[in-house]
C-alpha cells in the first residue's frame, strides 16, 4: 500500500479539527467579545467608572493618588494615570508583589481603586477575581485565555493553538486541486487541462445556490483561504501567550527573538539621552516646568505633583528630537528601589500599548533623563515581529476611525473562527453518515 500525501494530511486535518472544535469555538466567541473589551467592560463596570460630568475642574491626581494611600495604606500604590477622561473615575491600581516581596507584603483583597476626580472620595474597588456582574469581561478574558483553569487550562489552549497552527498550513494544503492519478496521465485527451491556478479558484468561492452540504464546505475552504494570514497570526501569537517554550526558540531561529531576559538587561542601558543644561548650573540647579528654580541638593526636583507635567514635557523633547510625535500618555510610575519616576508613553511611530510603547526614566533628586527606551525604534528585528504578532492579536492598532475599523475586522475574525470550526464539525458528521451508508451497503 502507498503512501498517499493527500490522505494522510487530510486525516491530521479532520481529526485534530475535531479535537480542537470545542477550544476553537470558545475562544473564537470570547474574541469576538474581547474585541470590544473596554466598551463592553465600561457597560457591566459603569457604577465604578463612570460619574456624572461637573463643570469644575477635577483634582489633581497627585491628591487623588494621596487619599488612596490614606485610605489603604497597608497597600502599595506605585502608578498613576496621567489623566482623567470626561465623566469617568480615577482608576488606581495596587501593585502586584512578587517573589520574596509578595511573602512580606499582605494580599490586597482587589486590584484597583475608583475615585471621584471632583471629590476625592473612594467610590469603591474592584476585585477582578470575584463572580460579580460588573467582572463579566473580566472573566470572558480568562475563558478565553485559560478557559478559567489558570495554569491548566493555559497549557491546554497553548497546545490547541500550536496544533493549530500547523493545521493552518495543512488545511491550505488541502485547498490544492487534486493531482491526477498516473492512469489518468497516461490517458491521451485532445482537450488540454486548466492551470493550477484556475483549477485552484473554485475553492476561494462560495457557491450560493446549493444544497447544505456544499454551502458548508465552501464556507469552510472560503473562509479558510480568504482569512489564512490573520488565522495563522492568531494562532501562532496564542502560542506565543501560552505555550512560551516553544514560541521563544522558533522566533529566536526564524527572526532571532531576544529572550525576555536579553531584552529587559537592554532596557536598562541608557539607550537615548535628553541633552541637558550645561556646566555646573545642571549639578546645582535644574528649572523645573513650573518656571520655579529648585536646589537639589535640598528638596527633589521631581516629586508627585510635578512628575506628570516634568516627565510629560521631556518625552515629548525626547520624540521631537527623533522626529516623532507622542500621540497618547498611558501611565506614570515610582520606582522607590531606583528613586526615579518612569513615563509610559506612545508615540506615532509605536505598535501597540503594551511592549511596544515607549517609556522615559529621569532621576527625582536631579531630574536627569536616566534613559528614554523608543519601544519600537529601539527593538530589534525580532522584537518588532513579536509586537506585531502580539499587537494585531489583542486589537491595540492605530487610534479613533482606524481603531475602531480593526476591532470589528477582529470581531468578525472571531466569528470565522467558529464557523470554522462548526462548518469542519459538520462536514465529518456528513461524512461519517456517508461512509456508514457504505459500509451497510456493502455488506
Amino acid at each position: 500500500m502507498s503512501f498517499n500525501l493527500r490522505y494522510s494530511c487530510l486525516w491530521i486535518h479532520r481529526y485534530t479539527g475535531l479535537a480542537m472544535a470545542a477550544f476553537l469555538i470558545i475562544t473564537g466567541i470570547t474574541g469576538t467579545l474581547l474585541a470590544f473589551h473596554d466598551e463592553l467592560d465600561d457597560i457591566f463596570n459603569h457604577k465604578l467608572a463612570q460619574v456624572e460630568k461637573q463643570n469644575a475642574s477635577h483634582l489633581p491626581i497627585a491628591e487623588l493618588h494621596d487619599k488612596v494611600i490614606s485610605a489603604y495604606p497597608q497597600y502599595a500604590f506605585s502608578s498613576m494615570p496621567t489623566s482623567i477622561a470626561a465623566e469617568r473615575s480615577a482608576v488606581f491600581s495596587v501593585d502586584r508583589a512578587r517573589g520574596k516581596a509578595a511573602q512580606n507584603q499582605p494580599k490586597a483583597p482587589f486590584q484597583q481603586v475608583y475615585v471621584h476626580p471632583y471629590t476625592g472620595d473612594i467610590i469603591g474597588t474592584r476585585d477582578r477575581d470575584e463572580w460579580a456582574w460588573h467582572n463579566t469581561m473580566w472573566k470572558v478574558f480568562w475563558l478565553h485565555r485559560d478557559l478559567l483553569l489558570g495554569d491548566i487550562g493555559k497549557l491546554l489552549l497553548g497546545i490547541v493553538a500550536l496544533v493549530w497552527t500547523i493545521n493552518c498550513f495543512i488545511g491550505f494544503y488541502l485547498t490544492f486541486p487534486r493531482a491526477l492519478k498516473k492512469k489518468a496521465q497516461n490517458q491521451t485527451s485532445p482537450k488540454k487541462r486548466a492551470s493550477f491556478l484556475k483549477r485552484w479558484l473554485p475553492a476561494w468561492k462560495i457557491r450560493t445556490k446549493s444544497n447544505m452540504f456544499k454551502l458548508n464546505y465552501d464556507l469552510h475552504h472560503a473562509f479558510g483561504l480568504w482569512l489564512w494570514g490573520i488565522l495563522f497570526v492568531i494562532a501562532w501569537s496564542s502560542v506565543g501567550f501560552n505555550l512560551r517554550e516553544v514560541y521563544q526558540p522558533v522566533m529566536h531561529a526564524v527572526v532571532g527573538l531576544e529572550g525576555r531576559g536579553e531584552r529587559q538587561e537592554n532596557s536598562r542601558k541608557p539607550s537615548e539621552k535628553a541633552e541637558q543644561a550645561s556646566g555646573a548650573e545642571t549639578a546645582t540647579r535644574v528649572k523645573a516646568v513650573n518656571n520655579e528654580v529648585v536646589d537639589v541638593e535640598s528638596v527633589d526636583v521631581v516629586n508627585k505633583a510635578n512628575s506628570i507635567a516634568y516627565l510629560s514635557e521631556q518625552a515629548n523633547t525626547a520624540a521631537q528630537s527623533k522626529g516623532m510625535l507622542v500621540r497618547e500618555f498611558l501611565g506614570i510610575r515610582w520606582i522607590e528601589d531606583e528613586g526615579q519616576w518612569q513615563l509610559r508613553f506612545k508615540t506615532d511611530r509605536d505598535i501597540g500599548k503594551k511592549g511596544g510603547a515607549s517609556s522615559i526614566t529621569v532621576n527625582a533628586r536631579t531630574g536627569s533623563i536616566e534613559r528614554v527606551n523608543f519601544g519600537y525604534q529601539s527593538s530589534s528585528f525580532g522584537s518588532k515581529a513579536d509586537q506585531w504578532l502580539s499587537t494585531l492579536h489583542m486589537g491595540h492598532i492605530s487610534q479613533g476611525i482606524g481603531h475602531l475599523l480593526y476591532q470589528i475586522f477582529l470581531a468578525l475574525i472571531g466569528l470565522a473562527v467558529t464557523v470554522l470550526s462548526i462548518t469542519g464539525v459538520y462536514l465529518w458528521w456528513k461524512g461519517r453518515q456517508s461512509r456508514l451508508k457504505a459500509l451497510q451497503k456493502g455488506r
